[in-house]
């Protein structure tokens, strides 16, 4: 994972072994995946895909073509989108993931799933196929979803009056 922004001079040194690790371990042993911001502009009502055809652009200009690309959301994204994201960044469609936005991270795994993700890293890296369940960790995230009942916790703290004094606590809780 290389977090950040596509063409930040930071990122560059780990962006070029990326590039070249297709060769050193061969293609067929690698699998670039992109996660990209899909932003909703809410005065125009429309999802804007020039940013993530720009970061595909850069990463393409040193040497790197994204296999996946997964589209960060806040808001559902139509299958136009997602068709216009495929052509433009020359990624198959069923490697156009939508991730919407969702409460819990446990819920992400369900949804990437959902999109046959999996399917396409075995397909795609020859993995053998041992099926999937995930029945148990569906059932995980419905239990932090949906809790039977609610436990009080308090903060006790020098400056709890300050809402940024714990914010790390207090998103963790």
């Amino acid at each position: 994972e290389v977090g950040g922004t596509v063409g930040d001079i930071e990122s560059l040194p780990f962006l070029e072994a990326i590039r070249q690790m297709r060769n050193e371990i061969g293609r067929e042993n690698v699998l670039n995946i992109h996660v990209t911001l899909l932003p909703y502009i809410s005065a125009t009502g429309e999802l804007k895909t020039k940013p993530t055809q720009h970061s595909v652009k850069e990463l393409r200009s040193i040497g790197i073509q994204p296999d996946a690309i997964i589209c960060r959301s806040d808001c559902p994204i139509p299958p136009p989108i997602k068709d216009k994201v495929s052509l433009f960044c020359d990624v198959p469609r069923d490697a156009v993931i939508p991730l919407i936005t969702v409460p819990g991270v446990y819920e992400v795994p369900l949804i990437l799933e959902a999109y046959n993700l999996g399917d396409l890293l075995v397909r795609s890296l020859g993995l053998p196929d041992y099926g999937k369940d995930l029945a148990e960790w569906a059932a995980m995230v419905e239990h932090m979803v949906r809790p039977k009942e609610k436990v009080p916790i308090a903060l006790v703290g020098k400056y709890v009056e300050f809402p940024d004094s714990y914010i790390s606590v207090n998103e963790a809780l």
